[in-house]
């Protein structure tokens, strides 16, 4: 009579790959989460540029109204939340800051004196 051979796996081989899965989901998992804020904050920036650019134009343009409605721009932000601050028409104090909905918690600014520059804080 042949002996039969055994099929599948034994118990402590399917332990050692749930393990090695278990040690990979747990450095996988924070850097992912990490990254999905710093993405958030990215966003938020591009966002926060983009009204930057148009208030800066907006004010600069000799046909157009001489002021900023920041309340308006901010309604119709996806990755920002509210933004806080002042656009004044002489450009010395315009400076306005928001954060990411779901980022890292760092403040966004912006400053419409240097350019519209916006920068995480």
């Amino acid at each position: 009579m042949k002996a039969q051979m055994q099929k599948g796996f034994t118990l402590i081989e399917l332990m050692i790959v749930v393990a090695i899965i278990g040690i990979l989901a747990a450095i996988a998992l924070p850097a992912y989460q990490d990254y999905t804020k710093r993405s958030a904050d990215s966003a938020c920036l591009a966002e926060m540029s983009a009204v930057a650019k148009t208030s800066l134009a907006d004010l600069l343009d000799p046909n157009g109204s001489s002021s900023v409605d920041l309340a308006s721009a901010s309604s119709n932000f996806v990755a920002c939340e509210k933004i806080t601050g002042t656009v004044d028409t002489d450009l010395d104090s315009s400076d306005f800051t928001t954060t990411a909905v779901r980022g890292t918690g760092k403040d966004i600014s912006c400053d419409l004196a240097v350019g519209a520059t916006c920068k995480i804080d």
